[in-house]
C-alpha cells in the first residue's frame, strides 16, 4: 500500500466510523484453478453469436484513461475467444445497465449496487471479480475532505457541500448516504437537506478533484478507485491536505457480469478467459494497473445479497436513486 494511503487509512481508523451494512470474508472465494484449454476457434459454431462483442466499462475515472488502459483487455479477449471486441465507456452506471438491457452491451464491470440493478433489469449475471488478494475481495467507501475545511467526522457536515459519484454508485453514493442515515439518525427524506449543496460528479475521480479544487467540502468515494488514480493526482497542490474522515464496513468488490441472453458457449468462453487471465504474462500489466494483481476469482449473485439487504434496510429503491 502506498505511503499516502497508509496515512489516510490511519486517519479513517481513528475516526472509528462504521457503515450501514457489513460483510465478512468467508474464505469460500478462491483463485480459480485450471484452464479449459485453448479453444480451436474453427470448431466453434458462431451462427448465433453477435458479430461484435461489446464490453462496458464503469465511468469511475477519466474516460480517455479508461479506454487506453482497457485496450489490452480488448486484444486479449479477441485472441482468446475469436470474435471482434469493442469497448464501451458508459457516461454513467445507468447507461451500462440500459445498454445491456437493450442488447447493445454484452458484458461489463459493475459496482455492487449497479450490478444489482443490472441483474434485475438486464438479465445480467455475476461471474468474476478482480482482486489483489484472493482472500480479500472487498473495498470501502470513504468520506474525503481537506484539512483546511476543519471537518473531522460526519457530525461536522451539517451545512457542508458534498459530491457523490453517481446515483447508482455503491461506494460513491449508496453506502455514504447509508452511513449518514445510520450514524446521524437521518432519513431518505431529509438526508440531502443536511447539506447546503449536493451534486453528482459523474465519477470517483471527478469527486476527488471536486474536493482537491475546493468545489465541494466533502465527497463519498471508492477506496480502490482512489488508489488507482494516485499517480495522476499526487502533484495537485492540495494533495497533502487530503484526509479520510469516515470509512464504511467492507463492501464486496464489484463483479464482472455477462448477459444471460447470450449463447451458453459464448458465455463460457468469456468466463474462462477472465478466470484464467492471470496465467497470461501479457496481461500482468493490465491486471496490476487495475489493482487486480491476483487476477479474477469466481463469484456468483449471492455475494451481493449484503448490498441488497443494505439498500432494503435503508429503503433505498432504484426509483429513489435513479430518478
Amino acid at each position: 500500500m502506498k505511503k499516502w494511503l497508509q496515512g489516510l487509512m490511519i486517519a479513517a481508523v481513528a475516526v472509528g466510523m462504521t457503515a450501514c451494512g457489513s460483510s465478512e470474508t468467508t474464505g469460500e472465494d478462491k483463485q480459480a484453478e485450471g484452464n479449459t484449454g485453448e479453444v480451436d476457434h474453427a470448431e466453434v459454431d458462431r451462427s448465433n453469436w453477435p458479430e461484435t462483442f461489446v464490453y462496458g466499462i464503469l465511468p469511475t475515472e477519466d474516460q480517455g484513461e479508461l479506454a487506453s488502459r482497457f485496450e489490452a483487455l480488448e486484444d486479449y479477449l479477441e485472441e482468446k475467444v475469436g470474435i471482434e471486441f469493442e469497448l464501451f465507456v458508459g457516461t454513467d452506471y445507468n447507461a451500462l445497465i440500459e445498454g445491456m438491457r437493450n442488447g447493445h452491451v454484452h458484458a461489463s464491470g459493475f459496482g455492487p449496487f449497479s450490478y444489482m440493478l443490472a441483474h434485475e433489469r438486464a438479465n445480467a449475471e455475476a461471474f468474476a471479480t478482480g482482486v489483489s488478494d484472493p482472500e480479500d475481495a472487498f473495498y470501502y467507501s470513504w468520506f474525503i475532505t481537506l484539512e483546511e475545511t476543519n471537518l473531522n467526522g460526519l457530525e461536522d457536515l451539517d451545512g457542508a457541500t458534498i459530491a457523490y459519484a453517481d446515483p447508482a454508485s455503491t461506494s460513491g453514493h449508496i453506502f455514504p448516504k447509508g452511513m449518514l442515515i445510520t450514524e446521524l439518525g437521518l432519513t431518505m427524506d431529509n438526508v440531502d437537506d443536511y447539506f447546503s449543496y449536493v451534486t453528482f460528479s459523474g465519477s470517483h475521480e471527478a469527486s476527488l478533484y471536486s474536493v482537491l479544487n475546493g468545489d465541494v467540502d466533502v465527497a463519498g468515494v471508492c477506496s480502490s478507485c482512489i488508489e488507482n488514480i494516485y499517480d495522476r493526482v499526487e502533484d495537485h497542490p492540495n494533495f497533502e491536505q487530503l484526509k479520510v474522515i469516515a470509512e464504511s464496513d467492507p463492501i464486496p468488490n464489484g463483479p464482472q457480469a455477462i448477459s444471460m441472453d447470450l449463447p451458453e458457449d459464448l458465455r463460457e468462453l468469456i468466463i474462462d478467459a477472465f478466470l484464467t487471465m492471470h496465467e497470461d504474462p501479457s496481461m500482468q500489466e493490465f491486471l496490476e494497473s487495475n489493482g487486480y494483481d491476483a487476477g479474477y476469482i469466481e463469484v456468483d449473485d449471492s455475494m451481493y445479497d449484503v448490498v441488497r439487504e443494505t439498500a432494503e434496510a435503508l429503503e433505498m429503491s432504484a426509483e429513489d436513486l435513479l430518478n
